[in-house]
């Protein structure tokens, strides 16, 4: 496994206005590596049991397969939240966290993420996302954050360290981190961040690896603009 940036790989049903595209992309100066290994269709359905921001009910989902501390992912983390920021008001998107630690570079990885699930437990919906930036935060680039640091963590967002300590030594949720790693094996997932963008009765829309936020917008305009013409 390994973080991917720079990169992308949309179905060759879709087509998009390729040469702004890969200009955009090019322009990064990143390596990354796509997989066509996999099918995105086999992404589960987005359920109660996600982290979602915005509307699940929107028109356009935007399911990430991330590693909490992929240099990659940190930064298309920041992407993210300009797209809700943009796109969250209106209801037109909605964006789906889901886990893919990366162990053989992240060897921290999958215990932040368990971690961060603790925290949406013990806290409000809101505090998993805060967790993760307050994570990356501490431990920017290539760096991981050290679990040491997670009671101080946790105690700034008021929520009680014996109860997080209890919650994370008892891996209350590591069948929840390796459900959604799974899945991604099971679609194609080869790096992070990888991205399947869905709208109701077409072909989902690959993202394998980081883009910027003008590629984001361009793609979600084209998303949007299908799901408002189908009605979905």
């Amino acid at each position: 496994m390994k973080d991917d940036k720079g990169s992308w790989n949309i179905p060759i049903a879709i087509v998009f206005a390729g040469a702004v595209l890969a200009a955009s992309i090019y322009l990064t100066h990143k390596p990354a590596t796509a997989s066509s290994n996999g099918n995105p269709e086999l992404t589960r359905p987005v359920s109660a049991s996600d982290h979602i921001v915005g509307k699940p009910t929107a028109p356009v989902l935007v399911i990430e397969y991330t590693d909490v501390d992929s240099e990659y992912s940190k930064d298309f983390q920041s992407v993210m939240e300009q797209v809700m920021q943009n796109y969250g008001p209106n209801g037109n998107v909605a964006w789906v966290y889901r886990d893919f630690p990366v162990l053989d570079t992240d060897a921290n990885s999958e215990q932040n993420d368990e971690a961060a699930e603790c925290v949406a437990h013990l806290g409000q919906s809101q505090d998993f996302f805060s967790f993760i930036d307050a994570m990356q935060a501490a431990a920017p680039g290539d760096s991981q954050f050290d679990p040491s640091q997670y009671d101080s963590l946790v105690g700034s967002m008021g929520i009680s360290t014996g109860s997080f300590d209890s919650c994370l030594s008892a891996h209350t949720y590591e069948s929840k981190v390796d459900a959604d790693f799974q899945n991604g094996t099971q679609i194609g997932v080869t790096g992070t961040p990888y991205t399947v963008i869905e709208v109701k009765g077409q072909k989902p829309v690959v993202i394998s690896g980081y883009v910027p936020f003008a590629t984001m917008k361009q793609v979600l305009d084209t998303e949007i603009q299908k799901a408002l013409t189908s009605g979905s």
